[in-house]
């Protein structure tokens, strides 16, 4: 049962020497934060504050519902008690503050201030909350989150300051920020023995801007197996570029980072069940399922096809029609097993 009110506190105008500007922060705490002064907690850092806990002063009107997602979990005891700061958008300054590299957007340049974002939430924001909260200290107990362009300054200022977060939410990042490729992002990183533990997820009705391309599917697969690195990536069947998709599945990472994810249940092959003999790169995407509701795309594991002759499919999961006919691939990981029929057409 959720609290009749959860606490979130809120700082009017915090003032950032750095950027030269004031922002709302908003500081969502756990129910026991004010029965049990003794008690310390995780911190979950996020962007676009606006956004996270209620709509009304949302860009789009509607918000991620965080406080809620996180005190069910916590009510539930599946997931461990902690604090959540977010920290506000400056609307018009919001792509500038959340870009570590030059870009343009609808024509006009925009001038990067990521590095400045960033010492702002590092050196000024982080010091403030650790004096007047009780949080655990330390780069173990310190974690990011954001989607879009906040699921990109998460993945750079995370990987950049490693030392001061181990836990980093990359939801439908804006990789195509900027003028590197979302592989050469990626690939802008040592990743030798990082012990950070990653979420990163896309959703497949984000339009072909937001796509994850073979290359970077192939790289993620690359960083997982041969890394040996704490990576999971979830490409969301008909996940659209919203607050409210990402609602919809907020909760997988904070099971992930604070919680017990629990065992699979069932692997399910996503993806088309009808493809035109001239189709190119369309892939299946396998997707794990548990006992907690968390889901996931493996990038482990191990495609066949039944016929080859009409349908081959290589481990990254793309589709390659050979000739009209019928098909059945395979999939499996993790001691599980899925197959699904495809039928492969003239158009």
């Amino acid at each position: 049962m959720l609290r009749e009110k959860i606490e979130i506190e809120i700082i009017e105008d915090f003032y950032s020497e750095a950027l030269d500007n004031k922002r709302k922060i908003r500081i969502y705490l756990p129910p026991s934060y004010s029965t049990q002064k003794n008690k310390y907690y995780p911190v979950l850092y996020s962007h676009d504050g606006q956004n996270v806990f209620h709509g009304a002063e949302s860009y789009s009107g509607e918000s991620w519902n965080l406080h809620q997602t996180a005190d069910f979990f916590i009510k539930e005891n599946l997931l461990e008690e902690i604090i959540i700061v977010a920290v506000d958008n400056m609307k018009d300054e919001r792509l500038s503050e959340y870009a570590h590299q030059d870009g343009f957007f609808k024509g006009k340049k925009v001038k990067a201030r990521g590095f400045q974002y960033e010492k702002f939430l590092v050196q000024e924001l982080m010091p403030f909350i650790a004096q007047n909260y009780r949080i655990k200290k330390g780069r173990e107990n310190t974690a990011l989150i954001g989607s879009s362009m906040g699921g990109l300054v998460t993945f750079n200022i995370g990987l950049r300051r490693r030392d001061l977060f181990s836990k980093l939410a990359v939801m439908s990042p804006s990789f195509w920020w900027g003028r590197t490729s979302p592989l050469k992002k990626i690939n802008s990183y040592e990743y030798q023995n990082l012990d950070s533990k990653i979420w990163l997820d896309t959703g497949e009705a984000e339009g072909k801007f937001m796509s994850f391309s073979e290359n970077l599917i192939s790289r993620l697969r690359d960083l997982k197996n041969n890394y040996n690195l704490d990576l999971i990536y979830y490409q969301v069947p008909e996940a659209i570029h919203s607050e409210t998709a990402w609602a919809a599945r907020v909760y997988c990472p904070l099971l992930y980072f604070y919680g017990d994810i629990g065992e699979i249940t069932k692997i399910e092959l996503a993806g088309a069940e009808k493809i035109a003999l001239s189709s190119s790169k369309i892939r299946i995407n396998p997707i794990l399922t548990f006992d907690s509701k968390f889901k996931m795309s493996a990038l482990e594991g191990k495609f066949k096809s039944y016929k080859p002759e009409v349908l081959e499919i290589n481990q990254n999961g793309i589709l390659i029609p050979q000739k009209i006919g019928n098909a059945k691939i395979e999939f499996k990981a993790y001691g599980h097993q899925a197959s699904k029929k495809i039928k492969i057409r003239k158009k």
